[in-house]
């Protein structure tokens, strides 16, 4: 932009913010829509105020595929006052480059720098934020930003869209010093995205190339059933779809889709919904170097094996009716009958304890509960332990995180749990258990005491038997509830069973507490589940996403699902929040 064409548009900046939105003649529409829009969102006309997260993804794909594009242009950019910045589809720069100090000092200045999101919500009118908000190309150069501590750049940027998903991927922008050669460097920019385009489609291609091969060998080297899983496809064989309904192929799916990151070979068991028990033998596949999936044979298991699991033990206290909480369930019992030592491992949250608890209920023993991540680091805690132990009614120890203990208890509880499996039975526990994570424990802690525990039992985690939300919603409700009727309806539970849960059944009943105490008697509906609850998304999300979604999930909630009325309540665009809507798969209520 020439020295000339500048200060007019420092004019036209000053009367618009001046008059304070309406049209201003001179002005580009894209770079005038902007400035409205900054103007809605209450952005700082002064001084830019982005945000910061600290948890950006830079193994992605986008990064990946960009990287030796970028260290190109950077050679062929040397001596000049550009600097290139990839971001991600909201506006976060991911990855700076530039080799002019001068430059990049200024951008620091302006904290134009990686962890930082240059969208419009935060900073107004930039090629970053504005080429995410178009979704196309755009220069923005001098004074047409919005912001003033921004108006000595002009920087031009370019959308990068995924090319199998089709989304917006993120954002090549190139900024230099204001007056500088806008029209060169917007062509430049465009150029290197779709180089970057075109790598992430090699890089993909090639992925789900070695993937598909590897799928029709399998395919060919056997009758049974096949799955192929990686972070975006999924491909399952004919004999697959006629052995396994619906419901048990999820299922199927979702085991394979906790191991397909794996670069080792692995077997896992999966109790399916309908009461199969599968065997999944695992195989990773890689292209060059580059993990591109896994390959995953399913066998069912003996038909013994199925009658066990579907044991009619129900402990008390617990809800759940899948195969797999079934077999956990009946197999901690048959532990305690047989006098056997259990570990029971898994995932926080799962319900190891409360299996423990509930056995020792069932018998009608008194419990000793000891949490070994709150107990004082000397060995002191044991000689408590036993003397609580020898009594006439011998009770049911419960040692929680046992894999969390220092070295310097083991030796003494060593000696413990060796004189308690010699003593007479009315000086011992009548049942130890101890609670592991799902990781293996530190070979200090294996070879010291858990040598112990003759009995193992892994907990499943509650993506694995999402069949079991079903009864857990209105069990935790009645606990939860108090003296209140409190139900879920229907599309209330379905929503709740879309979601993977993290953290398991611990998770799900701080959801149902914190909605109970919203309503008031009644139905709980989507509408009363915390944010997070209101979207269905397999990635997770950065901060700055999270904090985003709550405000779009609140604010639809206010407005009683009207789009329009939230975007303006939150100083977006209908565009913005159409998009995020997507993006975060936040459930539409009206649809």
């Amino acid at each position: 932009m020439a020295a000339g064409r500048n200060e007019t548009m420092r004019d036209l900046r000053e009367l618009f913010l001046s008059r304070g939105s309406p049209e201003v003649s001179g002005v580009r529409d894209v770079i005038t829509a902007s400035w409205r829009r900054a103007l809605e969102n209450r952005v700082d006309f002064e001084r830019p105020e982005p945000l910061y997260v600290s948890d950006r993804d830079e193994e992605s794909l986008l990064a990946h595929s960009a990287a030796p594009v970028l260290a190109n242009l950077s050679e062929e950019l040397a001596g000049h006052p550009t600097a290139i910045l990839l971001t991600d589809a909201n506006g976060l720069v991911v990855d700076r480059l530039s080799t002019d100090r001068a430059l990049t000092a200024g951008l620091d200045q302006i904290s134009l720098a990686p962890g930082y999101s240059y969208a419009e919500e935060s900073v107004g009118t930039n090629g970053i934020g504005t080429a995410l908000e178009c979704q196309r190309s755009v220069l923005v150069s001098g004074f047409e930003h919005f912001n003033g501590e921004l108006t000595g750049f002009e920087c031009a940027g370019a959308p990068i869209v995924h090319p199998v998903r089709g989304h917006l991927a993120g954002v090549l922008d190139l900024t230099s010093w204001a007056e500088a050669s806008g029209p060169l460097l917007l062509t430049l920019a465009r150029t290197t995205a779709k180089r970057i385009e075109e790598a992430m489609l090699a890089s993909t291609g090639t992925r789900e190339l070695a993937l598909f091969r590897e799928y029709l060998a399998a395919c060919r080297r056997g009758s049974g059933a096949v799955l192929a899983v990686n972070p975006d496809v999924v491909m399952v064989n004919s004999h697959a779809e006629e052995r396994y309904d619906v419901t048990d192929r999820s299922a199927l799916i979702t085991h394979a889709t906790d191991l397909a990151g794996s670069a080792k070979p692995a077997t896992v068991l999966a109790d399916l919904p309908s009461g199969v028990s599968a065997r999944l033998e695992y195989r990773p596949v890689f292209s060059g170097d580059a993990l591109a999936g896994g390959i995953f044979r399913v066998k069912n298991q003996t038909a013994s094996r199925r009658t066990f699991v579907r044991s009619e033990l129900q402990l008390p206290g617990l809800a759940g009716s899948s195969p797999a909480w079934r077999q956990a369930s009946a197999a901690a019992d048959a532990s305690l009958r047989g006098g056997q030592w259990l570990a029971l491992s898994g995932e926080p949250g799962v319900g190891k304890t409360a299996i423990a608890r509930a056995v020792a209920l069932r018998h009608g023993r008194r419990q000793v509960m000891v949490d070994c991540t709150s107990v004082d680091a000397s060995e002191e805690w044991v000689p408590a332990l036993a003397e609580e132990a020898a009594c006439s009614d011998p009770p049911v120890v419960v040692l929680q995180h046992l894999d969390a203990l220092g070295d310097t208890a083991l030796p003494a509880l060593a000696e413990l749990f060796t004189a308690w499996q010699n003593d007479p039975a009315q000086h011992a526990p009548a049942w130890v258990v101890a609670t592991v994570g799902s990781e293996p424990a530190d070979p200090g802690i294996q070879g010291a005491v858990m040598a112990f525990f003759a009995r193992k039992i892994e907990v499943p985690p509650l993506r694995h038997r999402i069949e079991d939300v079903q009864r857990l919603v209105p069990h935790l409700l009645a606990v939860r509830a108090g003296s209140r009727s409190l139900s879920a309806s229907d599309a209330c539970v379905r929503q709740l069973m879309r979601l993977p849960w993290p953290g398991n059944v611990r998770q799900l009943d701080r959801v149902l507490t914190a909605a109970a105490h919203r309503v008031h008697g009644g139905v709980l509906d989507v509408a009363d589940l915390p944010a997070e609850c209101r979207t269905f998304t397999r990635r997770r999300l950065t901060k700055l996403e999270t904090i985003e979604r709550d405000a779009i999930v609140r604010s639809l909630a206010a407005n009683r699902g009207s789009k329009e009325r939230a975007a303006s309540d939150l100083g977006m665009s209908r565009a913005t929040i159409y998009r995020k809507i997507r993006a975060f798969g936040i459930v539409d209520e009206a649809g």
